[in-house]
């Protein structure tokens, strides 16, 4: 018998060290940084951003910056920090974004509710478009940042995984305009010879070319233009009112720096 709660003891030893989370703040906040990584006013400013978001969608998206996980994997205490804090509301629209400082990691876990939304290539391509490439450079805010405005674009479904142009594509691409503007500019100067004495580009061709070039340039920059991502316009509301008691079955995606 005592061999026998020896080893029970162990069991649950083990079994709680392995289910280990982090501790839920009080009073509660959505922008936790444990790690001291962004300044005062950076805070601030993603906590007005998260509770604006909340209050207008109620979907609810959390961040935490860790110092260590511990030893721990950051899978799992992500699933089991985001269900001992109940992010979301009881349709388990949330979503936690964790940052390990020292193991330089990183985890978007998605509540049962948003999986639809928000699937794993989805987190898996903000993680590594926002978030990756900024904190190499070491602007955590920047890509933080740019990470909660992509994550509530994909919860409402109006995010675009980014596609990577290969340098032959866009090389035959501007080719390509390239003739399509020579052949445009040959025709227009053929044509107005034939009427312009031995002026080879009379008044009504050069005015005919500019218009022409003009057109064309406006066509091309839209075809160049990328769209930058908006993010929120405002930071209204009031204070956050506390998480509602989501959960997640382990959805999302995992990366590093």
């Amino acid at each position: 018998m005592k061999y026998f709660l020896s080893i029970l003891f162990l069991f649950f030893t083990v079994f709680a060290v392995a289910q280990k989370s982090i501790p839920k703040p009080n009073p509660p906040r959505l922008v936790n940084d444990l790690a001291h990584l962004l300044n005062n006013s950076e805070v601030e400013q993603l906590e007005r951003k998260l509770v604006a978001l909340d209050d207008s969608t109620s979907n609810q998206i959390a961040v935490i910056i860790a110092p260590s996980l511990h030893g721990e994997i950051i899978e799992d205490v992500a699933v089991n920090t985001f269900r001992e804090w109940g992010i979301g509301s009881k349709n388990n629209n949330g979503v936690l974004l964790l940052i390990a400082l020292e193991e330089k990691k990183i985890r978007i876990e998605v509540g049962y509710g948003l999986e639809g939304a928000i699937p794993d290539v989805v987190a898996k391509d903000i993680i590594e478009n926002d978030l990756t490439p900024a904190f190499k450079q070491g602007t955590y805010f920047v890509g933080i940042s740019k990470a909660v405005d992509d994550i509530s674009k994909a919860a409402v479904g109006e995010y675009k995984i980014k596609r990577k142009k290969s340098n032959n594509g866009t090389s035959g691409k501007s080719l390509i305009i390239f003739f399509i503007i020579l052949f445009i500019v040959l025709m227009i100067v053929a044509n107005s010879g034939r009427g312009g004495g031995g002026n080879v580009i009379n008044r009504g061709g050069s005015s005919n070319l500019a218009n022409t070039l003009f057109w064309l340039s406006i066509l091309n920059s839209g075809n160049r233009s990328d769209s930058g991502g908006g993010g929120f316009g405002g930071f209204g509301g009031g204070g956050f009112g506390g998480f509602g008691g989501g959960s997640s079955g382990g959805g999302g995606a995992s990366g590093g720096w």
